[in-house]
């Protein structure tokens, strides 16, 4: 997409990011750069990078403009849409569900682990990974870089271990179609701090070395599945992997699991 397709007659860079953007939208412009900044030492961590990461973002004004860009218009709802080939992300700013820094880290998040796994969808809103697993590895960055960050992620803990006294945390099955679809608001966030922590557990057990193997199998083997290719890294299967992070829920407090 040529920006100057477009009404975007602004453009700012920053690392290998870059962001297109009427000058009406600066301040937005400038907070999605200032906190991609701060995410990029995390995407390097938890995806492997060893140079910095790339990404273009479009600040999209309305929904025509929205539809120019990407050659379709947004559905209901519709906020973001990704371009996986070309690195890409379109925001419409007013419907954008938390601040545009938190969900530029979350999409590219989303962009780089897609990529780096060769992932496709196997149905609607269902991919060949489980929702949990994309989801907790593209809020790394996006959960750590709010400016709450500690209070979001204390309060997230203290949920989650309400949740494993009551017996309510939310069973790997039922996480592995698109956990935002989850109807209840509350049970939807619930699953989003759990998908975090879930994968904090793995970098906390793993380092950088579970992404690495996962992505280059299922990157290598179109046809692998997923949890198979869990079992082989980890020697888990999903279900036994709940059970280690429901007990480290028990027993860890908030403050080495953020960490």
């Amino acid at each position: 997409m040529q920006a100057s397709a477009l009404s975007l007659n602004q453009k700012f860079e920053l690392r290998n990011y870059s962001v297109f953007f009427d000058i009406s939208e600066s301040l937005a412009a400038e907070e999605l750069l200032d906190s991609l900044d701060r995410a990029t030492s995390l995407f390097k961590q938890v995806f492997n990078f060893q140079d910095d990461p790339s990404g273009a973002f479009y600040i999209m004004k309305n929904e025509s403009e929205f539809e120019k860009a990407t050659g379709h218009a947004p559905k209901v709802g519709e906020a973001i849409r990704l371009d996986y080939q070309s690195n890409s992300i379109f925001l419409l700013t007013e419907k954008l569900d938390s601040a545009i820094g938190e969900v530029a880290a979350r999409e590219l998040g989303h962009l780089f682990f897609n990529n780096r796994v060769n992932e496709r969808e196997l149905q609607i809103r269902q991919w060949r990974t489980p929702s949990w697993l994309r989801e907790g590895f593209a809020l790394q960055a996006a959960y750590k870089i709010r400016k709450d960050s500690r209070e979001w992620l204390q309060n997230g803990w203290a949920r989650l271990q309400e949740a494993q006294k009551a017996n309510q945390l939310i069973k790997p099955q039922i996480m592995i179609k698109d956990i935002n679809l989850i109807p209840d608001s509350s049970r939807r966030q619930l699953a989003l701090f759990q998908s975090f922590y879930m994968v904090r557990l793995l970098l906390g057990i793993y380092c950088d070395s579970f992404f690495a193997k996962y992505s280059t199998l299922m990157y290598a083997l179109e046809d692998m599945d997923s949890e198979a290719c869990f079992r082989q890294i980890t020697s888990f299967d999903f279900e036994k992997f709940f059970t280690l992070f429901s007990d480290w829920v028990q027993k860890t407090n908030a403050w080495t699991a953020m960490e």
